[in-house]
């Protein structure tokens, strides 16, 4: 049982987060307004007829695989009556902003044990839980995105709790000879990383690597046997969203139908010749993109002389398109611009990494100069906090206890050297680096345990 001091800092945690995230979205008049994602639209439609997918305006609905299921189900309980309740979407981010600041303070004194924080002067794992937690709370990242209808605030906290439990995950536990204890860890870890999986498909591949990660781990036959728990739930979950959408649209999608438009967005002839000119003192115009982009169906975007024409006038859409036929011809084009360029493809997977990991937003009209130059002064401070403790710790740092972190890092580094990056998208491991950026102030132990 946790100590009545532990408790105490738990509440103290977690009302700081709803203090800090509540005042933010009191004061933020514009907060859910937007819908840029579709997934107001996406979970009325759900609310009010039970289809997961969007209302015509004759009123008939049409089932769709656009956007991962889990988010506009939830927003479609916080719509009574069938209509956007902003205090409801406020008390649905609140809530998981509560629960992040649970995840982030346990998995901080799992970490902060292992490297003996108890026994560092300025105080214990409780204290260094507390950091991380008001870290986490006003990353620019998750406080923008905490008035946003999207998914960031959802992500941030299953990814956390997925932490949390490796994080505290013995081997002990792993050879229980009882049964909850040696199969609880792994079902939570797969319940949440499933939930992860329909809430953004790209966690997929984090799972995947924490399951083949868990017999090297636990080099034993139950370490087999948790891998196989974990794959057992993720696996029920792809199979069910892409059996869904098999019924539904007529082709297993286990991801989404917005893949390729997302690979496309990073490996198009205008992106391209924006990084072959050089051009890094000023965004990238996507304006030739997307009026490209709406006239898709008057050419063939796969060659390049499509993107040379000057698109102009009304789009004519082909209504016969399924959005799997529509999805697969942005995946197709994307894959064509790619072949024509190696050379270009290669150096546009550093600067989407470069965009990923920057820790200063990019400049665009309308963003004030000095708010980037405070979003970048507190992400440059947290990423001194984070190599402090790589240095420091290096020994123990990556050892299995934290691979749940790396594997995190790796999984987004991969994904978004290919497809459309920025500092948004890695929104979900945001937890994990306020956690690495505290542990900077635990002293250098003498040796390993």
């Amino acid at each position: 049982m946790p100590s009545r001091s532990t408790l105490r800092m738990v509440l103290l945690a977690v009302g700081l987060t709803l203090l800090i995230r509540g005042l933010v979205i009191y004061f933020d008049s514009d907060a859910f307004a937007a819908d840029p994602d579709a997934y107001r639209v996406i979970a009325k439609t759900l609310r009010q007829s039970g289809v997961f997918g969007l209302t015509g305006a004759d009123g008939s609905t049409r089932a769709i695989a656009f956007r991962p299921p889990l988010y506009p189900w939830l927003l479609s309980i916080c719509m009574p009556g069938g209509q956007v309740s902003r205090l409801a979407v406020a008390g649905l981010h609140l809530v998981l902003a509560a629960l992040t600041a649970c995840f982030v303070f346990l998995a901080t004194r799992h970490f902060a044990a292992q490297l003996r924080a108890s026994s560092y002067r300025v105080g214990g794992g409780d204290r260094l839980g507390l950091a991380a937690v008001v870290l986490t709370a006003v990353d620019p990242i998750l406080l923008r995105q905490s008035v946003e209808v999207m998914t960031e605030t959802l992500a941030a906290t299953l990814a956390a709790a997925v932490v949390w439990l490796w994080s505290g995950w013995s081997a002990a536990a792993v050879t229980s000879t009882r049964r909850r204890g040696s199969i609880f860890i792994p079902l939570g870890i797969g319940v949440f990383l499933a939930l992860a999986y329909l809430c953004r498909p790209t966690f997929l591949v984090w799972a995947v690597l924490l399951v083949i990660a868990t017999p090297l781990r636990f080099q034993n036959r139950r370490g087999l046997q948790s891998a196989f728990v974990i794959a057992s739930v993720v696996a029920l979950a792809v199979g069910g969203w892409t059996w869904r959408n098999s019924r539904v649209l007529g082709h297993p999608v286990w991801a989404t139908t917005h893949g390729g438009y997302t690979l496309l967005l990073a490996n198009n002839e205008s992106f391209y010749r924006y990084l072959s000119d050089g051009q890094f003192g000023q965004a990238w115009d996507a304006t030739s993109f997307l009026n490209a982009y709406a006239h898709r169906y008057e050419g063939d975007p796969r060659e390049a002389a499509f993107w040379r024409r000057d698109w102009t006038g009304t789009p004519n859409y082909d209504a016969a398109v399924s959005e799997f036929d529509d999805d697969r011809l942005c995946y197709e084009s994307a894959v064509a611009t790619i072949k024509r360029h190696p050379s270009v493809f290669a150096w546009s997977m550093v600067v989407r990494v470069g965009r990923l990991w920057s820790p200063f937003p990019h400049a665009v009209a309308g963003r004030s100069t000095p708010a980037a130059l405070a979003v970048g002064s507190f992400y440059v401070a947290l990423s001194v906090g984070v190599i402090v403790t790589i240095v420091r710790h290096r020994r123990r740092v990556f050892g299995s206890r934290w691979w749940a972190v790396w594997l995190l890092a790796i999984t987004l580094t991969g994904v978004h050297a290919v497809y459309w990056s920025n500092l948004r998208m890695r929104a979900p491991i945001m937890p994990a680096i306020a956690i690495l950026a505290v542990c900077s102030v635990v002293g250098k132990q003498p040796a390993d345990d």
